[in-house]
Order: C-alpha cells, then structure tokens, then sequence
C-alpha cells in the first residue's frame, strides 16, 4: 500500500518575491481597478509593495502614478512598511475638498 502525502493548496494570492519582496502571482492592474470600485466607503485594499513596485514601476514618476491611478478611483494611497493601503474616500471627505 501507498502512502499518500497530504498536498496543501494555497490560494492564488501565493508569493513569489522579486528583489526579495513578496508579491501576489500574475496580480494584473485590471484586477486592482476591480478591487478599488468593489471597495465600500472608508474601506481598505492593501497592495503588497513588491506589487505597487511592479505595477508603477520604481522611478521618480511612480508616486504621481499612483496618486493619479487612486485619485481615478476615489481612493487616497498611503505607504505602509510592507504594502500600499488605498482607502476609499467618503462623501465627507470629497466634500472637504470641493471648492466652495
């Protein structure tokens, strides 16, 4: 008789790392843009930072990126240790920024 090893199956949010960062496998910008509009107000989505490095690239112009690409889907980005966190933004806080 055989043994049978046990086979743990992970999900697709599997890491890989890149330049010794952890990242999701095949994570795509669309998949991103559909997370942030599935996103209720004042939620949280946490981008890991090899992910944010691969999508926006590590240049000068990768932050104007991101401001540009969260500000499209009414979102505010912030920098955690490890992760990007973008919080979608609530009516209140849009209408703290309208001009009068």
């Amino acid at each position: 008789m055989t043994q049978v090893k046990p086979v743990l199956l992970l999900p697709d949010i599997v890491f890989r790392f890149s330049m010794g960062r952890p990242m999701r496998r095949n994570f795509t910008l669309p998949e991103l843009e559909q997370e942030l509009t599935n996103l209720r107000e004042g939620a949280i989505h946490r981008m890991l930072r090899g992910d944010y490095e691969r999508l926006f690239g590590e240049n000068d112009a990768a932050l104007g990126r991101l401001r540009g690409f969260a500000k499209s889907h009414d979102c505010v980005a912030s920098f955690a240790d490890d992760a990007i966190l973008f919080r979608r933004r609530c009516r209140d806080d849009r209408r703290a920024t309208l001009p009068p």
